[in-house]
């Protein structure tokens, strides 16, 4: 149901602000939930609201960890054409390299943020003896959850967050429709007639010439490069500006939830050496193992 009737308080100005501006028709979904007295008491309009921003901006994050995810599939049609592996690398690394941030923070907010403060939140209501006890341990759990998603209190952090997340989501477009041109181009190529004596393994190899070809084509078009390059100056730059202002207020405010935030978004510390000044010893790879949730093969 569209969010949009409600006016949100002060505090939930900031997020509410990009949401809008932001234009996309998934920013207008959110959970509407009809309370009978006595509930009413507990799901009032304000703590509702509450719930409807954690619940829109988590469902843009998977949103556009969704379209990543379809760029991926995109570039498995490419692994096995050996001419224009190299010219795709920069696309895949990018491409992973955004992954990887958008899940980390999808874990630091689900499984560090949301998990652990329901489960506090559940306990304190165990202990409540009277209603206005459960009011404010309600009420201090959802703020506490908006804090630590960025979401209220830090203006400027939520910004920086939502440049990178609309960064990521403009790249997957845009590599989603150069896909889509191929496809257009490889379906009007195949309507040549196949020769009837042709074998099956020496039609395969002449697709897969044909794609070859026809990728070369599309690759050898300077926009493309440079779109790539714009989009890897542009994430990094946002993104480093965003670990940035994470390490600047967790050092003045001693918050550890922003330390956590900015150890799983820059765990070996690439980043971190890149704003120091210093040249990185690697590049940033991607997490291998269950410790990260950017590690899942089946997306990577």
């Amino acid at each position: 149901a569209p969010g949009g009737g409600i006016a949100p308080p002060a505090s939930l100005s900031g997020a509410s602000g990009v949401a809008a501006a932001d234009g996309s028709g998934i920013r207008c979904f959110t959970l509407k939930y009809r309370t009978a007295w006595p509930l009413s008491i507990v799901f009032s309009r304000s703590m509702l609201l509450k719930y409807q921003v954690i619940f829109r901006h988590l469902l843009y994050c998977r949103y556009v960890e969704r379209k990543l995810v379809e760029v991926w599939v995109d570039h498995q049609y490419t692994k096995e054409l050996d001419q224009v592996r190299t010219s795709f690398s920069p696309s895949y690394s990018l491409r992973q390299r955004m992954l990887h941030f958008c899940r980390d923070y999808i874990y630091y907010a689900t499984v560090e943020v949301l998990e652990p403060q329901s489960h506090g939140f559940l306990e304190s209501l165990s202990q409540a003896d009277s209603i206005d006890e459960v009011l404010r341990s309600h009420e201090r759990f959802l703020n506490t959850c908006l804090r630590e998603l960025l979401l209220t209190e830090r203006e400027g952090l939520y910004r920086h967050l939502s440049k990178v997340l609309t960064t990521c989501l403009t790249f997957a477009h845009n590599l989603h429709r150069f896909a889509h041109n191929f496809h257009d181009m490889q379906a009007t190529d195949d309507l040549a007639p196949a020769s009837s004596q042709q074998t099956p393994a020496e039609l395969r190899l002449a697709r897969v010439r044909q794609k070859n070809n026809t990728y070369l084509s599309l690759l050898s078009q300077k926009h493309y490069s440079k779109m790539i390059a714009k989009f890897k100056v542009i994430f990094e730059s946002q993104l480093q500006g965003f670990l940035k202002q994470i390490h600047q207020e967790s050092t003045t405010r001693y918050e550890n939830f922003l330390s956590n935030l900015a150890t799983r978004l820059d765990y070996n510390d690439y980043y971190s050496s890149v704003l120091a000044g210093a040249p990185p010893s690697t590049a940033p790879p991607t997490p291998s193992g269950g410790a990260s949730f950017a590690a899942s093969p089946a997306h990577g």
